[in-house]
């Protein structure tokens, strides 16, 4: 089945929600911004799509633009199934969690020392 009607979409729905999605990697916003506009516009399933749309696209892109972050990105899943595979889904979450806390701990501590 085709992606767009797997949600319910038709194809005018699933052309609108990508040309936002095309419009915000454009823009560049940032992450808030972006999910701001989404949000403000989409609900349940378009929401979702939209979601897996920037998702997809972002990827796609990065891929074309930088090698090496594709690159990184694809060592770093990599890591991640091999995490998965060796030591179940339970470590998994407990290593990712880890790594998140820590991203925001650090991210909080940059922004601390620039006010």
């Amino acid at each position: 089945m085709i992606l767009y009607k797997q949600f319910g979409l038709n194809a005018r729905e699933a052309a609108e929600i990508t040309a936002d999605v095309v419009e915000i990697i454009k823009r560049k916003l940032d992450d808030e911004k972006a999910v701001e506009f989404l949000k403000s516009k989409y609900s349940s399933e378009k929401l979702l799509f939209a979601v897996l749309m920037i998702g997809r696209i972002t990827g796609m892109s990065l891929a074309i633009q930088d090698i090496e972050k594709a690159k990184m990105i694809l060592t770093d899943f990599s890591r991640l199934i091999k995490i998965l595979d060796e030591k179940g889904k339970d470590e998994l979450i407990k290593i990712l969690e880890r790594e998140i806390l820590e991203e925001a701990y650090a991210e909080e501590e940059l922004k601390k020392g620039y006010v």
